[in-house]
């Protein structure tokens, strides 16, 4: 069975086209391809570029949905790689039914968390083998606005909070990552808006200081994005934040000038989620949610025993009142 999943994944990368290694880039592909050719993608150089993960039609929605909340603050935040000039809006998936259900359950993201963050494990009771599964949590949904004058981020790793250690590695193997992020442009992101800046092939280096040459560039791509495409990297993926070098106030007459993007990272079953979902999410907004995203925040017990409540799985709450 070995053998024919490997045939079958030099089949479908070699009818892809194999770029030049020398020059780093980020491969973008179709929705349409095979899952094998996505999970590929993402082993090699630890992110993808869907061309068409959405539409402008449903871009147009989140934004209509999310625009209020961020013109209500006045000031960007200060915290982690964020550097006191973005304006976000946090327990995003309550402000954004589009960003829940569209974007956060799409079935493509959705099959490449189970891929990368399912946990199957077998274990013993006394000669009885039992195995159970783990799937993914809902770690953050989050928007950041980011308006000109905003600098480049430092390069790091999301999975930072998770204190994750990596072991550098000539090739990828399942079960190396804990997070797997998602992001949806809100608008066109170009290198003059601040494009994130990706280093393809980063998630299989180590822990030791990163080398990015002299001008902090070296194995730097900037990820571009029309409306409609995303961006899905594993969370050992080296990234930040480009410069927005425009001066504030030089946008055209009727025009946004801040730079919008949608981030969704999903987490190992087993690990402590960024956004407290229980407490960011009340029962009552949950209740109207798919069952996708209920299982996501952690509404479904992670087998064999973990998140329950009156040794139960938790979702009975959900069907009380």
């Amino acid at each position: 069975m070995a053998y024919f999943l490997q045939q079958a994944r030099r089949v479908a990368w070699s009818s892809l086209g194999q770029l030049d290694r020398s020059s780093p880039s980020v491969k973008r592909l179709s929705r349409s391809v095979s899952r094998l050719a996505l999970i590929e993608a993402l082993e090699q150089d630890g992110c993808v570029i869907i061309k068409d993960f959405t539409d402008q039609a449903t871009v147009d929605k989140a934004n209509d949905e999310v625009r209020p909340w961020l013109d209500q603050q006045d000031a960007g935040v200060t915290v982690g790689a964020l550097q006191g000039k973005t304006r976000t809006v946090t327990r995003l998936i309550a402000k954004s039914a589009t960003v829940r259900e569209q974007w956060y359950a799409d079935t493509l993201y959705q099959d490449l968390c189970e891929h990368f963050l399912n946990l199957e494990t077998t274990h013993w009771y006394g000669a009885r083998p039992v195995t159970t599964t783990s799937h993914p949590l809902l770690s953050i949904a989050i928007s950041f606005d980011i308006p000109p004058g905003t600098e480049a981020q430092g390069l790091h790793r999301d999975d930072k909070n998770h204190h994750a250690r990596h072991q550098p590695a000539d090739e990828y193997t399942k079960g190396r990552d804990v997070l797997l992020g998602l992001f949806v442009p809100g608008i066109d992101t170009t290198v003059a808006n601040g494009a994130t800046r990706v280093v393809p092939g980063s998630h299989l280096w180590g822990d030791d200081q990163p080398d990015f040459g002299c001008d902090g560039d070296k194995g730097v791509v900037d990820v571009e994005l029309q409306v409609g495409e995303a961006l899905i990297f594993l969370g050992s993926l080296y990234h930040g934040g480009g410069a927005y070098k425009k001066p504030l106030g030089t946008a055209k007459e009727g025009t946004r000038e801040s730079r919008t993007v949608y981030a969704m990272f999903s987490c190992t079953g087993v690990s402590r989620q960024e956004e407290i979902s229980f407490l960011s999410y009340p029962v009552e907004e949950v209740r109207t949610y798919s069952p996708l995203v209920q299982d996501r925040l952690g509404w479904k017990q992670s087998e064999p025993n973990l998140g329950w409540v009156d040794l139960k799985s938790p979702e009975f709450l959900l069907k009380s009142g």
